[in-house]
This record gives C-alpha cells, structure tokens and sequence, in this order.
C-alpha cells in the first residue's frame, strides 16, 4: 500500500511538472529508504547489549574492569566467577577495548578509581620531608584497595585505648589489625578482597587464583609480592621441621594442595579435590590470635630468611648466641608478631613492643595499601594502646571512668547496665552486636560418656526430655537481660544455611510433662525419684568456665529443671584451661560452650556439634579418639548408636567439594538432623553475650551501629577499624 501511494504521489508531480515545462525532458528524483530499513533489520541483538556497557563507562577505559557488586547480585552466587565474567570479556573485547583481566570485586573495592593525589598523616608527611620515609606516592601501590567510610571522610589522629589479659590475648590486637588473603564484609555473608585485589576459580573448583597489588609494601618498604608465598609455603609449610603436619587451609577431602607463583602479582592454589569454600577458609587464614604462624598464606621472606638453615648457613649459631638450642626455635620466636614487633607486616597498625609489657602499643603501618574514597592513606587513627589489666572486672572499671575507646572483648552481658548507667559520665555509648547465629550458651551432652548416664546421654529421648524440660524464656530474661531469642543451635534467619523457623524452635519452649512422658518411656526411677538406667543411678556433671560471662549462672538454672524431671544434676565450675582438659578427658556428662561458629558450617562447625575433628569432641570425646587414631583408641560412634553422626561427620568433609547451592542444600539438612536428635541443646542466641556488648567512646566516629559477630569474622574487624577517627 505505501508504494502505491508513492506512485500516485509521483505520477501528480509529474503531470504537474509536464504541464509548468511542455516538452522538457523529466528529472528523476529517488530516495534510498530500502537501504535504511534493511539496515534496522541486520543490526544484531548483541551490538545493542554491547551500546549498553558503553553506556554505562562513559569514562577512559582502563586496562581491567571491575565488575561491581551490583553486577555480582544480579547472578547466583555460585557463578560469580564464571560465565558472567566470560561473557562480559567476549563482549568487550568484540568493540576493541583492552582488556588484560576482569577481577570480580566487590562495591567496597575500587581498584580503578585513579588518584591525581594522596593524602596522608601529618606525622608521616614530616617524616617523608626529613627524609625518613619515601614520598606517599612510593609507598602506596598501583591498585591501592578504596574501603569506603560508614559515615564521613575522617581524619588523622587519636589512640584507639584497650585492655588487655597477658600474653595470651593476643586476639585482643589481631582482631582490629589483621591482614588476610581476603576479607569478611561488614554483615558478614560475604567476602571482600584484601592483600588480594580480586581472585577467580576454574568450573571445578580446584583451582583459585589470586590476583596481587602491584607495588604493595611491607611495613618496612620491602616489596610485597609472590615470593612471599612461595617462601611460605616451600620453605615453612613443607618444612618438617618447623611444621610437621601442613596447615588444614590447604586440604581437601584429607588430600593437600599446593601453592604456586604464576607471576609476581598472581598465585595459584590447586587441589586434588574440589574446594568451593576456599574463600571461606582464606578469608580466616591470618596470624590469628595466638601467634600461629603456619596457617598463613605468606610471610615477610625478605626478613625472615636471616633465621631459615636453607636460606643462611649460620642460622644454628645466630639461633644459640639468642639463647635458642636451634634454627627452628630462633625461627619460631621470629615469626611470632606477639614476641617479635620488628618483624615486618601489612596490616594497618603493628606492634612496637612485646605483647605481655604492662603496656603495649602498636603505629601505624605507614606503606598501608588502603584508602579512603578521597584518596587519603588509611587508618586514621594514629595508635593502638593495650593496657595490661588483671582481670576483666578490673577492665569494665577503666570503661566505666572513661580510659576505654573500643572494645567489646572481654566486656561481659552481666555488666551491661552498670556500662550503661555510667554512659554519660564516661563519655562512650553502649553498641550491641548480637552474634552471627547458634546459642551463646549451649549444651553439648557426652554420648561417649561411661556407665548408665552414658546410656542416657546416647538415648534420644533423653536428649530431647532434656531440651523440654528447660525455661529459656527464664534464662533470657535473668541472665541475657532480654537481649537474647530463645533456639536452637542453628544459624539466624536470612543465613543461606538457615534450616526455617520450625527447626530453630523445635523443643525450645517449656514443656514439662512431654519431657517426663519421654523419661518415663526410657529410664527407671528410684526410692527417692531419680531416674536410673539398669538399676543405676543417672548423674550429670556439667562442665563450665566463668570465662565469657554467666554461663555458671544458666548451668545452673539448667541444673534446676533437670533435677525437677528426676535427672540428678551438679555443676562443675573452673577454669578454661582446666575444664578443657576435663572434657577432652571425658570426665563430664554434660559440657557448656557457645555455638558461635554457627554461620560457617563447612569450616568451623566440626569443632562443636556435628564432626570429630582435632578441635571437637563435644558430641564425645572417645568417638573423637576413634576417628583420629583410625580405630586404634577410643569407641567406636557406630557401635554405640551413633552411625548417623558418623555420617553426618562424613557429610561434613565432603561438604566443600560441591558448589554452594549443594552447600546450601547440605546444611539444611545438617541442623535440621541435629535438632531433630537434639545431639546438642541451644538455649539462647542471637544476642550480645559474646564479645557483643561495644564499649565506644562518643567522639570516635565510622563505627557500624551492628555488624557481623563471630569468632571467624575476627570481630570488631567487620567494623572496618581502618577507617574510624575521632571527631574534633
């Protein structure tokens, strides 16, 4: 219909044009719309996707791209690394952009963003001009990490004041400056890059890469890169004699991997097995709390190769004009941040003197590699000041009286309104950060326990009774002020392993007669009441320290309820250490800790509830002693009723080689099986008992009002302490 209408249209134009001209000759006028058409019709869906990215840059192409964390949302978390970033580089390069890598950051990272100038500390611009310390620009690196602020830009000054218990608190310093391959994010669900600026994996999972900053220090000045690996790993890690069993950050279904250099900036760790929850695991790899040095990815090689045989001859005779009998013990004492502050480091603050002094400080690390989004080198703050105290009541007195800045660990929930009434006066607010998920006191029944009470602690029901049996919502109120939700021991909702509300509430609320009709069904009473087994007598010993607050407080109140219901029951208080020993012993019926690792399932969960690992025992310690020695000692989980918690510990270690949606789909499972068999009773959670209760001084500013608590996020680090700073 249009070209008639065109031709109509032309045979009237040239009547007309006929008629003005007699006899002229006609000029043919055309216009070329096929062409424009065909031209819509060939343009190919991708050049319009590829307009889009375009669009969206609007700046000078760098030669890598980072993909936001807004990107990431958009696909399952399990592909984050795969085909998005594949496709985007397919795309990118098809309109001629260089691209040498896509690193997969997050929204906290800005790799790209390009400085024209650097802002630093007035103390370390007085240094650089009296020649001291290179100028900022020789001391940050190419790629530094952008960690934004949770308020505003700050600025340079201050002390960050803490108390500290001795030698061994070492966590009190590691978990506001530590350095790790990478990082937990502030609500801890996610990682973030750290001394790596991003990392990939391969479609199996058994091989991460990770990708370094280009021009990053150590706190000295010497370059930080690869070497510092490799050195760790051959000549530390394969060392037997200073490390006889390598570190479990590099095993995979009991097999170990191995670390390799790829190029200056670039490591490799491949394995014989899957591992998909390698970020996890890295994310926790650091100098820790207590001076390990063997779970570490890399260590200052320049420095400490002075004390290493394979690398100076004399190392034996450097080692015993120390005072040391060998190499190996000079070497361990120089590894050590605790015992050796001139050993060079990347994190944010590091030690100036020994930790045990009655006070210890630690300086700002001035070749730090993070800054605030304007630019200005990180941390803000000028110093970290731990003062020696006796006790933790001794501590809550300095906060009281204004001497605390930060601190969380060490501050317990019994103490919490004695802090608050003293707010004002002290000049600091009250922050609670409730923990990641589990109890924060929790009850973990020995079922390799001997005689007739190990009988009751291997029956179900008797579990179960036990868990009916207790008033939670009591506990919360005069013991978590509150603060706290009574559950079980499974992660808190909105957690990807978080089993549903019916799991987490399942025998938690009192319900005394179903607990004595499950007894009944199970278990004899004697003349006086007390339940028996066989003609003998259940005794429960409960094993708990007063070391994270009123957990003698809930035992005992436990202990109460038990007895109502015929369970004879006393409590044994003592010591950590002592207690510890008394468990792996297999001296209680009954042991008390925290289930604070609730959140990480595949990595730190055996240490509670569901495996046998070298750090468990609580569901028995003989069926640990089994496991370990492969049947040489102890009992035997299977020959006791006890196969389904074998398996669940083989599920556990084999948790990591599949891909997280499976991970996922596992741990469900994993609480679900554990509440159902009550193999341990949660009472309360979620609430600030642990390390919760955040002594903060009014003026320091960025602190988060809540973020992730837990032992593996090394909280307050989710905090981000780099960039606090005290207001003016």
């Amino acid at each position: 219909m249009r070209k008639g209408l065109i031709a109509i249209v032309l045979a009237v134009f040239l009547g007309a044009f006929f008629v003005g001209c007699g006899t002229a000759e006609p000029q043919i006028i055309t216009k070329e719309v096929v062409v424009e058409k065909e031209v819509i019709k060939e343009v190919p869906k991708e050049i319009v996707v590829t307009k889009e990215v375009i669009k969206v840059e609007k700046v000078e192409v760098p030669k890598e791209i980072v993909v936001t964390k807004e990107i990431i949302k958009e696909v399952p978390v399990e592909t984050i690394k795969e085909v998005v970033v594949e496709k985007e580089v397919v795309r990118i390069e098809q309109i001629q952009v260089p691209v040498d890598r896509i690193v997969v950051e997050t929204k906290i990272v800005e790799v790209e963003k390009v400085f024209s100038t650097y802002g630093e500390a007035p103390q370390l611009t007085q240094q650089v001009q009296g020649g001291v310390l290179p100028p900022i620009e020789d001391r940050i690196p190419k790629q530094p990490m952008v960690i934004p602020t949770f308020g505003d830009t700050g600025s340079y000054g201050g002390s960050i004041r803490r108390f500290y218990l001795g030698p061994g608190d070492g966590c009190n310093f590691f978990r506001l400056s530590r350095a790790s391959l990478v990082r937990f994010s502030t609500d801890g669900f996610s990682y973030v890059p750290s001394v790596a600026r991003g990392w990939e994996v391969n479609d199996t999972g058994k091989e991460w890469t990770f990708f370094l900053r280009e021009g990053m220090k150590w706190s000295d000045g010497d370059d930080f890169n690869a070497d510092d690996f490799m050195f760790q790993y051959n000549d530390v890690i394969l060392n037997t004699d200073l490390t006889p069993k390598p570190p479990t950050f590099l095993a995979s279904l009991g097999e170990y991997g191995s670390m390799s250099k790829v190029d200056d900036y670039t490591v490799k760790f491949t394995f014989p097995n899957p591992n998909f929850m390698f970020l996890e695991i890295v994310a926790q790899a650091d100098e820790a709390c207590y001076g390990s040095t063997r779970n570490v990815t890399f260590a200052p090689s320049h420095y400490l190769k002075e004390f290493h045989i394979d690398h100076n001859p004399d190392a034996n005779e450097l080692a015993k004009a120390a005072g040391f009998d060998d190499w190996t013990q000079l070497y361990d004492d120089r590894i050590s941040y605790n015992n050796n502050p001139d050993k060079p480091a990347v994190s944010p603050w590091h030690f100036t003197n020994r930790l045990g002094d009655a006070v210890v400080r630690a300086e700002r690390n001035p070749y730090f590699w993070g800054v605030d989004p304007d630019g200005n080198q990180l941390p803000y703050i000028d110093n970290i000041v731990l003062t020696l105290v006796e006790s933790p009541s001794v501590g809550t007195l300095k906060a009281v009286q204004g001497e605390i800045d930060l601190q969380g660990r060490h501050i317990q929930l019994p103490d919490f309104p004695v802090l608050k009434e003293g707010e004002e006066k002290g000049g600091y607010d009250i922050v609670t950060w409730p923990t990641f998920g589990g109890s924060d006191v929790a009850f973990f029944p020995n079922m390799s326990y001997p005689g007739a009470t190990g009988d009751a602690m291997r029956k179900a029901e008797v579990r179960q009774a036990m868990s009916l049996a207790i008033d939670r919502d009591a506990i919360n109120d005069i013991s978590f002020l509150g603060l706290g939700t009574p559950r079980q021991n499974v992660p808190k909702p909105g957690h990807a392993h978080y089993p549903g509300d019916d799991v987490a509430q399942q025998r938690v609320p009192q319900d005394v007669d179903a607990a004595i009709a499950l007894l009944d069904a199970v278990t004899e009473k004697d003349g006086e009441g007390n339940r028996t087994i066989g003609g003998e007598k259940i005794v429960i010993s409960i094993g708990v320290t007063p070391a994270f607050g009123p957990w003698p407080d809930v035992a005992e109140q436990v202990a109460g309820y038990w007895n109502d219901v015929g369970l004879a029951t006393d409590v044994q208080v003592m010591t950590r250490s002592l207690v510890t020993t008394k468990r792996v012993n297999n001296e209680f019926a009954v042991f008390v800790w925290n289930e604070d690792s609730t959140g990480f399932t595949f990595t730190n969960i055996a240490k509670r509830s569901i495996a046998f690992g070298d750090a468990g025992c609580f569901p028995g310690p003989a069926f640990c002693d089994f496991v370990r020695t492969d049947g040489a000692e102890g009992t035997d989980p299977a020959s006791v009723g006890m196969q389904e918690l074998s398996d669940w510990s083989f599920k556990h270690l084999i948790g990591p080689t599949v891909p997280k949606a499976e991970h996922d789909a596992l741990a469900k499972e994993l609480y679900t099986q554990l509440v159902q068999e009550q193999y341990n009773i949660g009472i309360v959670g979620l609430s600030p008992m642990v390390q919760g209760v955040i002594v903060k001084k009014k003026t320091l500013r960025n602190v988060p009002d809540t973020a992730g608590n837990d032992w593996p996020l090394r909280t307050p680090n989710t905090g981000f302490p780099e960039q606090w700073y005290y207001s003016k």
